[in-house]
């Protein structure tokens, strides 16, 4: 699975996930089965999103997985090729790039 359509799945879990635990709330007081069954399928959802992240969320070329800023991230925390496209990007790579000369006094 591609990168940009595993960080749309995680989206969309999370999303699920906030939904039925936003109806399992409105529902607690009833007992109604749909009362029951909303916390369970909002952790699973949950869960689910974690396991896409774990096993899909990485980038294709170094293999790191990348956790925090994975709604934002556009390039690779490690290695600085986009995520997407997979071109190289020197400005975003940890000390790779070239330095900024600055005014010597």
């Amino acid at each position: 699975m591609k990168f940009d359509k595993a960080r749309n799945l995680v989206k969309l879990l999370f999303a699920l996930c906030v939904v039925f635990c936003v109806v399992g709330i409105a529902m607690s007081g009833s007992e109604s089965a749909l009362a029951l069954y909303c916390p369970i399928l909002s952790l699973l959802f949950f869960a689910l999103a974690f396991v896409v992240i774990f096993t899909y969320c990485k980038c294709q070329h170094c293999g790191k997985r990348v956790y925090l800023g994975l709604f934002k991230a556009v390039n690779c925390p490690q290695c600085g090729r986009n995520l997407i496209t997979g071109e190289k990007n020197e400005s975003n790579t940890k000390g790779k790039g070239k330095k900024k000369k600055g005014k010597k006094r």
